[in-house]
């Protein structure tokens, strides 16, 4: 009954965070801090692990290995700096005017990645599992004020992903197959600062560049469905090698978009015959998250050791720009001047390759300590990178342990720093479009803990 108790109120304290948690980035918007144990390791190896239920997002067929039942919960704090530096920033092309504002303090933020996973046997070859994680967010947040206040202010992507699981130990000891269903949730807010100073000086209205800001901002969500699959084979005692594939997922968000209008600005626009511009409206955009594809190794060296490793393929290429679609024609194109229903971000994101290597000591039966470091590739390039998500390549350092305190219960602690190289911005997303140039000092610090029950 104990255990019990201790169980419920595992799941009790995950669905708290499940709902008031926000989300963080890592390399793209990807979040691959789902599991409290593979931290110490850097992930590497996640999915050839048949000793953890967390191995329902790396790889489905692992669960088919697990010598118990289980139920494990996490929870991963990712702290993130993301310092601008201007060198240079201007409004509009060609002008040589200044953006005025501050360089934007920190933009990074804290945040909560709770996870959790069942696996449970059936029959003595298949097992059915379920996990609930968060593997794509994003959360950024800049003064109102500072000087690429035009690109972003603030951006928030959550996701909730549901995850129910079969998998089946195809030949006993050798291989197995798994899959899941990914029933994914999305919400999304995105608010940057519109120059109505700089719109209306255009329109001969006498007011000047960057005096008169206002603020759009943009929220909506959607459920999208998608899958994993993986295979795991154990061709010795002390070797496994898994493969698995996930699955995009087609999001259509959709919300609304809010504007606020300083009232000098409405009386001017109200008064040029531009009173529809700029006026709340429903507004829908189309947002995929990529396909995965990871081939991991784990391999014992004798009693003491094991070594765990892995490649990550990701196909950041499907998000090439981002296109929001309004109901009517409230939105101003920056290049002709005229009413449209469109807003487009070129983004052309690049594919990825995430390459991890983990050493796990077993010190004894009790407690095992991990080292692991991973090399994570950015997809973005200089001339698309947004403040909204500032990334650049980075390498990971990361420390764990894990201790098996009661017969049937284990906890897990990692930590992680990342190592990442200045992102350098030169985004002009249009020639009207302020030009933002400089750097950003970036740095994440990622703390994990896991509890495991064993029945």
């Amino acid at each position: 009954m104990k255990r019990l108790a201790v169980l419920f109120c595992l799941l009790g304290i995950t669905s708290v965070f499940m709902i008031v948690s926000p989300d963080a980035a890592a390399s793209g918007f990807a979040l691959v801090e789902q599991g409290g144990k593979g931290l110490g390791n850097a992930y590497s190896g996640g999915s050839t692990d048949t000793e953890d239920a967390s191995s329902i997002f790396y790889n489905p067929s692992a669960i088919a290995f697990l010598e118990d039942n289980e139920v494990t919960v996490s929870l991963s704090l990712i702290d993130i700096s993301d310092k601008f530096k201007d060198a240079g920033s201007t409004l509009g092309s060609g002008t040589g005017i200044p953006l005025t504002g501050g360089d934007g303090g920190d933009g990074g933020t804290t945040g909560f990645i709770p996870t959790l996973y069942w696996a449970q046997g059936i029959t003595e070859r298949v097992k059915l599992g379920l996990g609930v994680n968060a593997p794509f967010g994003l959360a950024t947040k800049y003064p109102e004020t500072w000087k690429g206040r035009y690109h972003a202010i603030e951006s928030d992507l959550m996701t909730v992903n549901i995850s129910p699981t079969v998998a089946v130990e195809v030949i006993p000891d050798l291989f197995s197959l798994g899959a899941s269903v990914n029933a994914q949730y999305l919400d999304a807010k995105l608010t940057n600062a519109i120059d109505f100073g700089s719109i209306l000086y255009s329109a001969g209205a006498g007011t000047l560049p960057q005096s008169l800001d206002g603020i759009a901002d943009m929220s909506g969500d959607d459920w999208g469905v998608g899958y994993s699959l993986g295979l795991l084979c154990e061709p010795a005692a002390d070797t496994r090698i898994g493969l698995s594939y996930r699955s995009k997922v087609d999001h259509n968000i959709k919300g609304k978009i809010k504007f606020d209008v300083p009232a000098t600005a409405r009386t001017i626009l109200d008064a040029a015959g531009m009173s529809s511009l700029f006026v709340d409206s429903d507004v829908e955009a189309d947002l995929t998250t990529p396909e995965m594809i990871s081939l991991g190794l784990y391999q014992g060296l004798g009693e003491s050791f094991a070594v765990t490793a892995d490649v990550t393929w990701t196909r950041w290429s499907r998000f090439k720009e981002l296109r929001a679609q309004t109901a009517t024609p409230v939105l101003l194109d920056p290049n002709t001047g005229g009413a449209t229903n469109e807003s487009v971000t070129e983004e052309r994101w690049n594919d990825t390759f995430k390459y991890a290597l983990g050493l796990s000591y077993f010190l004894n039966d009790a407690w095992t300590l991990r080292a692991g470091t991973c090399y994570d590739e950015s997809p973005i390039d200089t001339e698309y990178r947004t403040p909204r998500i500032p990334g650049n390549d980075r390498i990971w350092l990361s420390l764990g342990a894990s201790w098996e305190f009661l017969e049937d219960m284990r906890a897990d602690l990692g930590y992680a720093h990342l190592f990442i190289s200045d992102p350098k911005s030169d985004l002009q997303v249009n020639p009207a479009d302020s030009r933002l140039v400089g750097k950003y000092e970036a740095s994440v610090d990622i703390y994990s803990m896991q509890l495991a029950l064993y029945f």
